[in-house]
């Protein structure tokens, strides 16, 4: 009997508490939209943006930020402290002056500012905004591609790479962009590459502060083929030789290697190579044997080398 009725008891005690709790937590939400519905003056920073400068014109200034005194609801500049807003401030009305510099009279922008707020603003910590400016000059610049490649095994690419648009147009202040004669892509890395080499890369802006980039992205292609690989013998021709001289080389013909791609296997033929020998070489050599030089091979050929790379020789005159 007495265990029901203190069972009872501490029931009702939490109710009580319960409704205690609720009662103060329904004053304080009342109070405070009480006191932050009405309005106050209050000190705030607003982020800063230019707008409205002339053309060919770059706006620099260290005030990144408008401070002022508002007059606006408790809510409201509770929101600016936590999400400072960006607020535009035309460039069309300001002073210039011959040393690069110029200032706004934000006075004289009272009604666009309040017009971009919630509130009115009473007065500002400084009514001029100063900055530097710059004249704007342009010039085009060669793109360099950052990319490395890795083709799969039996693969290569089988000419030269081509981007569009292989320039582009800078513009900036002049004492900037006067030492810059190219710039670089993202890095670009591809392997196991065995199909044709396709895709957009964007341009590094990151050390170019202050400074526009015309496209700002560009296209990279190159062509990508299978290849395959070919022996030959090839006989060794004599260069810048008088008619009065006869040399007898040995050996006469070496060993030739080749990759080209494997579409034009029945295509590439010994007479495609040539491998010369230059008689002007024996004048000052040092060594009974001469280096052998190659001046002409197809097109596509890659990874072309011979054995032997030098030859020995006889002079009968």
């Amino acid at each position: 009997m007495n265990s029901n009725i203190s069972s009872s008891n501490l029931v009702k005690k939490k109710q009580k508490i319960k409704l205690f709790l609720i009662f103060n937590v329904v004053s304080f939400l009342f109070w405070g939209i009480t006191k932050f519905s009405k309005n106050y003056s209050e000190l705030v920073f607003f982020d800063v943006s230019f707008v409205n400068s002339p053309n060919l014109m770059k706006i620099e200034s260290d005030y990144k930020t408008i401070d002022g005194y508002i007059n606006a609801s408790g809510f409201q500049i509770l929101f600016y402290r936590f999400f400072p807003k960006e607020i535009f401030v035309d460039v069309s009305t300001a002073e210039f002056n011959n040393n690069n510099n110029g200032v706004i009279d934000l006075l004289s922008q009272r009604r666009s500012l309040d017009d971009q707020i919630k509130g009115n603003f009473l007065s500002f910590e400084n009514d001029k905004l100063f900055f530097k400016y710059f004249k704007l000059k342009s010039k085009k610049v060669k793109v360099n591609i950052n990319a490395e490649f890795k083709f799969q095994s039996g693969y290569s690419s089988i000419n030269d790479f081509k981007i569009e648009p292989d320039s582009i147009t800078i513009s900036g202040p002049e004492h900037l962009i006067k030492d810059i004669n190219y710039v670089n892509t993202v890095p670009v890395e591809m392997d196991k590459i065995s199909k044709d080499i396709e895709f957009f890369a964007q341009i590094i802006n990151n050390d170019l502060h202050n400074i526009n980039l015309h496209p700002k992205k560009v296209s990279y292609k190159e062509s990508v083929k299978r290849f395959t690989e070919q022996d030959f013998e090839i006989f060794i021709d004599v260069i810048n030789k008088p008619d009065s001289i006869k040399i007898k080389l040995f050996p006469e013909k070496v060993k030739l290697t080749s990759s080209y791609p494997f579409e034009l296997i029945n295509e590439i033929k010994n007479g495609d190579f040539e491998l010369v020998f230059d008689y002007l070489k024996t004048e000052n050599a040092k060594f009974e044997s001469i280096p052998i030089d190659i001046i002409r091979y197809p097109k596509f050929s890659r990874n072309i080398r011979w054995t032997p790379t030098t030859i020995s020789y006889l002079i009968k005159k």
